[in-house]
């Protein structure tokens, strides 16, 4: 089997260095389109139902019909997945807003794209380490729509990488925490598990995550201040790529102990758990 990824582009499977979208697609002049990041594990995609609701919902959320059924892109993602030879692997699914005459208005039809890369093994020593991330003041356009408008992140990622922090944490007007560029934010206040449940991406690995304390820790579903994070315990972020992965330091605070906590510690082995048995 070819080692080089083999991605789908408008009906063609092509090498990435071949892969090209139209410059008059809105996608590429206006970034209007629509996206989902999913993984693997042993080739199998995680949620990959969850993740088409999403898609379909973002979709309508910015005003886009998505002109392929979920039965065409789950058969266009499983036969990416069975082109390519890694064992884990992050697929992106992305929905164009089509060609435009005019170069704002989209007057083509909508073009599917599966993008596949691999991933590598889970790494624990990371998950013992953490991360430390800073706060900013962006926040993402259409924050509950997974589009490739990702203008706030990247700003984000590169004041991030100024101080030295592995991400950033979006807080809005108000001051409270939203998410992170990639992921959602949780912390814990004691055994009480307190995650956002407005003005971001609701990640699919959140819900996962949510399933899993539900049985073991009380859970608020609300606002979490940023006067609010002096007093926590633990935090970590979730994605589908991260999984689980603890916050020790947000700006120059020191969260808890500075290492993963053992609650945090508990939902990963929960997490691992479900993924050994297949539970997906």
């Amino acid at each position: 089997m070819d080692q080089q990824p083999i991605w789908y582009v408008d009906g063609h499977w092509v090498h990435p260095q071949e892969a090209c979208i139209p410059l008059t697609d809105v996608a590429v002049l206006r970034g209007y389109s629509v996206f989902e990041s999913l993984r693997t594990y042993d080739r199998r995609p995680f949620r990959l139902d969850d993740h088409l609701d999403r898609l379909y919902r973002s979709a309508e959320l910015i005003d886009l019909m998505v002109p392929y059924t979920r039965q065409e892109i789950r058969a266009v993602l499983e036969e990416t997945i069975r082109r390519n030879a890694f064992r884990h692997a992050s697929l992106r699914i992305l929905v164009t807003g089509g060609g435009s005459e005019d170069g704002v208005l989209p007057s083509g039809k909508p073009l599917l794209a599966v993008m596949i890369t691999p991933l590598p093994e889970r790494d624990l020593e990371a998950f013992q380490r953490g991360l430390r991330v800073i706060t900013c003041r962006l926040r993402r356009e259409a924050p509950e729509a997974k589009t490739t408008n990702y203008i706030a992140a990247v700003r984000a990622l590169k004041e991030a990488a100024r101080h030295g922090a592995a991400d950033a944490l979006f807080v809005d007007e108000q001051g409270y925490v939203l998410e992170g560029t990639r992921s959602n934010f949780f912390v814990f206040r004691g055994d009480t598990l307190i995650t956002p449940r407005e003005g971001m991406l609701p990640g699919v690995t959140r819900t996962v995550v949510l399933e899993l304390a539900r049985d073991r820790f009380p859970i608020e579903e609300r606002p979490i201040a940023l006067a609010e994070l002096a007093s926590v315990d633990e935090a970590f972020l979730t994605a589908s790529s991260k999984e689980i992965m603890p916050v020790v330091q947000i700006d120059e605070l020191i969260v808890g102990t500075g290492q993963a906590g053992p609650r945090t510690w508990e939902l990963e082995q929960r997490f691992i758990a479900l993924v050994e048995q297949g539970r997906f």
